[in-house]
């Protein structure tokens, strides 16, 4: 399931048939199959690029089935002459051999053959490119649990839907479970020939089938010291895979209790580091020297690379410039740890589990960083849900390990209760039900930027978004008003403390940008994520008065209105004239009278953002500074700062204020946002012009201090632009 600027979404949703629940009487008769099937071939050899991106069969929740959580030995063998249209044959399950290459779309679609003679169509779907079942060869055989059949559009034409990847298994040739009439019989291979067939097929770079032929010969083996050099071919392909469970089993079965062992335990020493396991991974290492002396080049270089991550794990000491400095459009996978000390799970009084703080935490320290359990490289934003879920699917089917993690988290609402089989070995592969894993997806998953640093730059293209599973950050709740703020470095992502936090403490972080007016914003947490926000400003804003949320509501749209017509006050534009300003400024006044005091003395009124910094650009083109003071506080005001001063005389501010003390003293309903560092800016802007050099430069170190907050490491904020 590779993913590429080409690829695209496939629905899943199957059409609807007249024919549900019943046999069809009509169907393609082999002949018909096989010339199908074969112009379909023909057609995407001719037109679709060598080696290029397959396109992804997204589930859609709507028409969500559990997957298959029984052993095909568990199930009764029927014909394919018994299956019923857009039916799932609950307690059945089907043994077939393929007898046509691939078509390979969405899905690998072959046509099979039972041992009563009939054939039909397979198709397979959400195998990943590491599977031999994402083109399965023609002469495999194949078992699929609890079949569910559909009609493929066309009349007469039906096929065999596989949507769960643990719902087929390749059955190896010497199956007992495999009738007679479809054995190989003389055709099998010995050991040696499978060995030799699996180098061969490496030498091709066709790992799979490499991976398929060495298990064969493993199969045909007795003696241990036979099987150990086969054991290590085996873990190097699955090495090269990500199968890195698989690989780190067969590197510590391949030991032969000799000083070469080393080899074993430096495979299992990568394939640990590929699952971010780097205790264990070190511990792998040290072996390898053991045994080794100073070991190779190669085994020194990789335990020094786990010890930084290890030291990372424990202290949190990173060189965040460095890890932005090093990404680009094709290299977005910082190689680094995750720092989590700072933070517990436990269960949270607001919502399921949440994070906890460890530690008595100050406004700007680091709370955790985190690299992504899994983060594709798609930046288109079309293409990245989809990238995402394959990619969770493969690493499902290739890691089982990962399903502690992932599993853990809320699908939200399926029509079907989990019964908590999901990741656990049926037939020598983990069950995976893709519409769990879609629905993990949607309400876990972040959207991310290359960086978040580059993201608040003007020139940025902001649209450009991964997207990403970040599992312990998925576990923290949300609030409007958060204790934190996160930011991403490619797949990294870095948490630190907006405001003071006590040991102890839930901490919380906002979902999504949150939406100004509060029954608009809970909609889309109900809609979501299925929650009414309970946090300070939701709880506090509901106790205005219907009438006052219904006029805020008609005023704010008044002021829209107004300025969408008006121009702009950004970089370039023109002088706003002051007509213009005056109708705003009264405008807007007339919002904040809208605001009750008894409300609103401690929240902020984030209808009034907006307005309020239209003004500062609009006095800032007119150099008008102390306008752009008394606005610029009015922002920081509006968004829940109320250590910021509120008397707007710029000549009295000069005395007994620190823009600094903003974070640590302005209360739990503070929002930090990338427009308090603007604000800050525009202040020291102002403050210099009207010859307040010290309270300027406060300005300047706060606004700094803000910056590294929203950005995660950088105090650059004349990246921000004028």
């Amino acid at each position: 399931m590779a993913v590429s600027a080409k690829q695209k979404t496939i629905s899943s949703a199957p059409q609807k048939s007249s024919l549900a629940g019943t046999i069809p009487t009509k169907k393609l008769t082999k002949e018909q199959l096989f010339k199908t099937h074969a112009e379909h071939i023909k057609q995407q050899n001719a037109t679709q690029t060598p080696n290029g991106p397959r396109p992804v069969k997204q589930p859609n929740l709507e028409e969500a089935y559990p997957a298959s959580e029984k052993s095909i030995r568990d199930l009764e063998i029927i014909p394919l002459s018994d299956l019923s249209v857009e039916t799932h044959h609950r307690g059945k399950g089907l043994i077939v051999k393929v007898v046509s290459p691939p078509y390979l779309g969405a899905g690998a679609v072959s046509i099979v053959e039972d041992h009563w003679g009939n054939v039909d169509k397979l198709a397979i779907y959400n195998q990943g490119d590491s599977a031999i079942l994402s083109g399965v060869p023609e002469g495999c055989i194949v078992a699929v649990k609890e079949p569910y059949y559909v009609q493929n559009g066309a009349e007469n034409d039906f096929m065999i839907c596989v949507d769960h990847p643990s719902d087929v298994i390749l059955l190896r040739f010497i199956d007992s479970i495999i009738p007679e009439p479809l054995r190989l019989g003389p055709l099998l291979k010995s050991a040696g020939e499978w060995t030799t067939a699996g180098d061969q097929a490496f030498l091709q770079r066709d790992f799979p089938t490499a991976v398929f032929c060495y298990t064969e010969a493993l199969e045909g083996l007795e003696d241990h010291s036979a099987k150990a050099p086969v054991y290590t071919k085996r873990a190097g392909v699955n090495l090269l895979l990500g199968r890195y469970d698989a690989a780190k089993v067969d590197a510590l079965a391949s030991r032969i209790g000799a000083s070469t062992d080393w080899k074993a335990y430096y495979n299992a020493g990568r394939a640990a580091y590929g699952l971010c396991e780097y205790a264990t991974s070190k511990s792998y290492f040290e072996e390898a020297l053991k045994l080794n002396g100073k070991g190779t080049a190669n085994v020194q270089k990789e335990f020094e690379r786990v010890l930084a991550r290890v030291e990372e794990e424990e202290t949190g000491n990173y060189d965040f410039a460095a890890m932005h400095a090093s990404l680009s459009p094709t290299s977005v996978h910082i190689d680094a740890g995750s720092f989590l000390r700072n933070t517990r799970v436990a269960d949270s009084g607001f919502h399921g589990r949440g994070l906890f703080a460890t530690r008595h935490l100050k406004a700007g320290d680091l709370v955790y960083v985190e690299k992504a359990t899994l983060m594709p490289n798609q930046y288109d934003p079309a293409r990245a849900s989809a990238a995402l879920y394959s990619l969770m699917v493969r690493q499902l089917c290739d890691n089982p390990s990962l399903a502690d993690t992932m599993l853990k988290l809320c699908p939200g609402q399926l029509p079907y209760e989990r019964t908590g089989a999901e990741g656990s070995m049926v037939d020598g592969v983990p069950v995976v039900d893709v519409f769990v894993v879609e629905g993990i997806r949607t309400k876990n998953c972040f959207s991310s930027p290359l960086s978040t640093y580059d993201d608040t730059k003007p020139t940025y293209n902001s649209v450009c978004m991964a997207k990403g599973l970040w599992a312990h950050s998925s576990l923290m709740n949300h609030s409007c008003v958060p204790n934190t703020m996160r930011s991403f470095v490619g797949d990294m992502l870095i948490c630190r403390a907006t405001r003071d936090v006590q040991e102890g403490d839930e901490l919380f972080q906002q979902y999504v940008p949150v939406k100004t007016q509060v029954d608009v914003r809970n909609k889309e947490f109900e809609e979501g994520w299925g929650f009414e926000c309970r946090c300070g400003l939701c709880e506090g804003e509901r106790k205005s008065s219907k009438e006052r949320l219904k006029k805020r509501k008609e005023a704010v749209l008044a002021l829209e209105k107004f300025l969408d017509k008006k121009p702009s006050t950004g970089k370039g534009a023109t002088i706003v004239p002051d007509a213009t300003i005056r109708t705003v400024d009264k405008m807007m006044r007339q919002l904040e009278d809208l605001h009750e005091t008894e409300v609103y003395e401690s929240l902020p009124r984030l209808t009034l953002v907006y307005p309020c910094n239209w003004l500062v650009d609009a006095h800032r083109a007119k150099k008008q500074w102390g306008k752009v003071v008394k606005y610029s506080l009015k922002v920081l005001r509006n968004f829940g700062f109320n250590a910021a001063p509120r008397d707007e005389d710029p000549a009295k501010l000069t005395v007994g204020w620190d823009p600094r003390e903003i974070y640590t003293r302005s209360g739990e309903v503070s929002l930090m946002a990338v427009h308090v560092v603007a604000s800050l800016r525009r202040l020291a802007e102002a403050y210099a012009a009207l010859g307040h050099k010290e309270l300027a430069e406060r300005c300047v170190e706060a606004a700094k201090f803000g910056y590294t907050m929203v950005t995660g490491f950088s105090e650059d904020v004349d990246a921000l632009g004028q």
